[in-house]
């Protein structure tokens, strides 16, 4: 039997809200107007990592385009953690409390989507129920896409799982529980408390006191500056405290190609994490790059397969 050649995708990263970055990309990527859609003449198809929304100007122009590219067969998409938040935003619980609270913190996350959708405010819960039916991942056996980190553990437990369904996405919202952490780590990335007294002011100029760290590779007996993702200045010498991170995380080398996007990597060169781990945000959003990854089917991914526009 005569083996099908696979499927070749180009992946995206987050995009959030950059409507003009966007159009852009996918224009040097090969992607023409073709019976009210895009299409590639190669055949190829597009796969986006999640956060469509906030930051830039047009988060509703960015939705429209994704959601008409993956009803038409062109594109699949995943969810990442803007949209779960926006969608837990304008999501109330059975008492009728906001998933997410509506405080001026939370409301100034989603401002830039929120004016987006000025004049078209009725959208919004048929773009709510459209977030929520997005898989939190995707396994497609050659390769995997994940918003933040592929962790083992957190991906059997969501298997199968949607935020389509009411009361998961309650369980979600809720602070503690199993199906929040798993949420929290698959969507927004695993954090380790720095030592005591360091801090650091993220991208948003809000000052935090837990890091960002990896999830692939070795993990026990790290640095603390090895464990960092992105790297952080200032981190003491001598192992990072990993807190039993280690049974949890090591994503190895022999398992297939994983992209995933979330992690700003502002300033960064176009590099890949591993010959088998990609992140493909390069900060679109604070002025940086639109990017995507050309896969061909290849085992081991190479870095001249990234693309990028300004």
């Amino acid at each position: 039997m005569n083996k099908q050649p696979l499927q070749p995708y180009d992946i995206v990263g987050d995009i959030h809200g950059e409507l003009g970055a966007l159009e852009r990309l996918l224009s040097k990527l090969g992607y023409r107007e073709a019976g009210g859609s895009l299409a590639h003449p190669e055949g190829r198809k597009l796969l986006f990592l999640g956060d469509f929304i906030d930051r830039g100007p047009d988060s509703r122009g960015v939705l429209r385009l994704v959601r008409r590219l993956v009803d038409s067969g062109a594109a699949l998409a995943i969810m990442g953690n803007h949209e779960f938040n926006f969608a837990a935003y304008h999501t109330v619980d059975r008492s009728g409390k906001p998933l997410r609270e509506n405080n001026d913190k939370h409301k100034g996350q989603i401002a830039a989507t929120t004016r987006s959708f000025e004049g078209y405010e009725r959208e919004i819960p048929e773009w709510v129920e459209w977030m929520r039916g997005l898989p939190l991942f995707l396994d497609l056996g050659a390769f995997r896409a994940v918003h933040a980190a592929w962790v083992p553990g957190d991906i059997e437990f969501l298997k199968r799982r949607t935020l389509s369904d009411y009361d998961f996405f309650i369980e979600a919202s809720r602070k503690g529980t199993a199906t929040w952490q798993a949420i929290e780590r698959v969507l927004k990335g695993i954090e380790m408390k720095m030592p005591d007294g360091l801090s650091f002011l993220d991208a948003n100029r809000i000052e935090r006191h837990h890091m960002r760290v990896r999830w692939w590779g070795p993990i026990k007996g790290q640095s603390w500056h090895g464990m960092a993702f992105p790297a952080q200045k200032d981190l003491p010498e001598g192992p990072a405290e990993v807190e039993g991170l280690a049974d949890i995380l090591a994503y190895g080398e022999d398992e297939p190609p994983v992209f995933f996007g979330h992690y700003k990597l502002i300033g960064y060169a176009p590099e890949l994490r591993t010959p088998n781990v990609a992140c493909l945000d390069f900060g679109l959003g604070h002025g940086a790059p639109a990017t995507a990854y050309r896969w061909n089917g290849e085992r081991a991914l190479d870095a001249g397969n990234l693309v990028q526009v300004k």
